[in-house]
């Protein structure tokens, strides 16, 4: 396969991603606008224009033909900004919407800008055809996404994600550990053994963290990108959560060779280098800056929701031993904030209840999707989140938040209603009879 014909490969797939996604965003818009107006949100101007019928559409078939034509030819920057423009629409309204953007509909648009910023360059440079830079622009990107992922939990959740722990929670609030079949019992298996838990944690960690050297050539962009393919594909395997937009990314922009084209000189064909100063320098500077800005945004959380769940401290609780010991992502004993820990857990009519205790107190959070007049400030969507206890609103804020927060991580961008369904049915049926 020539170069040409690779970097048509690679624009192509992209282009497809695109639509896939922007065809994504109008259902999904369908029904984050429904929930919205049944739960009494008000809807601001963009939101309202924009999951509004036919507005949506046309802006769904803008998006959709732009990118169509950004892939018939090399050097399309205007149907790519088009395309991407269309994209971050969608992706802004839905994202308001349903409360937090989806990270599975991140990477096309992610790649796609990546692209563009390459084809600029090359413009500047008076070759507008020659994607080569285009190609490392997404390369780029997509390994920066991942270095930030790894980032964030290292900020967000300590040294102590590595133990393993956060992984056996999402696997045990996905699947229930119910045994029916081999991939259950893998589960099982990663889900009880704290070892291999820990393992697939530092995996994570070193793949993630090491995106960024994607760029530096095509043997380290392979083992990176076919790390992080098996780190999506384990995920499948072990919550049935599946990316599968970035893992078409990492096969096709981390796994084809790397020949030059016929519309650039050879002089310009080398791979980006780390022997190169002003480069190396740049990239340390921009790491700094995400890892700066990440910290900033870890300390504003914990100020707004009362600390980071991943942050111990000794609180006086003195904890019960029920005889249901965890539903979905909580666990009896578990501390969601510094104040907070999970003291008992209890199924209800139609969902669960978590019952929580601290130094200002006690309080109990019911997560359900029953048809109710009544709303919370801790709702995701359908899913409601009702709260009873005798303390004030401000005491409870910050417990309050950090559940919200477990419930939405755990639920891993699906139906927050279909996972809280699950995990009562699989703790109903973990109880002894």
């Amino acid at each position: 396969m020539s170069g040409s014909v690779r970097l048509a490969v690679l624009r192509a797939t992209l282009a497809l991603v695109v639509v896939a996604d922007l065809l994504s965003f109008y259902l999904f818009l369908t029904d984050a606008r429904a929930d919205a107006l049944a739960h009494g949100v008000a809807l601001t101007a963009l939101n309202d224009l924009g999951s509004r019928s036919p507005v949506k559409e046309l802006i769904v078939l803008i998006g959709g033909v732009a990118a169509v034509r950004f892939a018939g030819r090399a050097g399309r920057l205007g149907a790519g900004v088009v395309a991407l423009a269309a994209l971050t629409v969608l992706s802004t309204v839905h994202g308001q919407l349903y409360g937090s953007p989806w990270r599975h509909l991140f990477f096309s648009g992610l790649c796609l800008s990546g692209w563009l910023l390459g084809l600029a360059v090359s413009r500047r440079q008076g070759a507008p055809g020659d994607e080569s830079y285009a190609r490392v622009g997404s390369i780029a990107l997509l390994g920066a996404a991942y270095f930030n992922s790894g980032i964030s939990k290292l900020v967000y959740g300590g040294f102590d994600w590595i133990s393993g722990f956060p992984i056996q929670t999402i696997v045990v609030g996905q699947d229930g550990l119910v045994v029916d079949g081999i991939l259950s019992a893998y589960r099982i298996w990663a889900a009880t053994t704290p070892a291999v838990a820990a393992l697939f944690s530092i995996a994570t960690l070193v793949f993630e963290l090491g995106g960024p050297l994607m760029i530096l050539g095509p043997r380290v962009r392979r083992c990176i990108a076919l790390g992080l393919f098996g780190m999506h594909a384990n995920i499948y395997l072990l919550t049935d959560i599946l990316y599968w937009e970035s893992m078409v990314f990492l096969a096709v922009f981390g796994l084809l060779g790397d020949e030059p084209t016929a519309e650039r000189a050879p002089e310009r064909a080398a791979s980006i280098g780390a022997h190169d100063r002003l480069f190396a320098g740049a990239a340390a500077l921009l790491a700094l800056c995400a890892i700066l800005a990440i910290a900033h945004q870890a300390r504003r959380h914990a100020q707004a929701y009362g600390g980071v769940p991943e942050v111990i401290a000794a609180a006086p609780v003195v904890l019960p031993t029920p005889s249901l010991t965890r539903v979905g992502p909580f666990t009896v004993g578990q501390l969601l904030t510094e104040q907070w820990a999970v003291e008992s857990l209890y199924l209800s009519d139609a969902g669960f209840v978590v019952a929580l205790a601290g130094r200002p107190g006690g309080a109990r959070f019911e997560l359900t999707c029953s048809t109710s007049d009544l709303r919370s400030p801790f709702d995701l969507g359908a899913a409601h989140i009702f709260y009873s206890s005798d303390l004030d609103f401000p005491d409870l804020e910050a417990p309050g938040r950090a559940l919200q927060e477990q419930v939405r991580n755990a639920a891993g961008g699906q139906d927050v209603c279909d996972q809280i369904a699950s995990w009562r049915s699989a703790a109903d049926g973990a109880q002894p009879r």
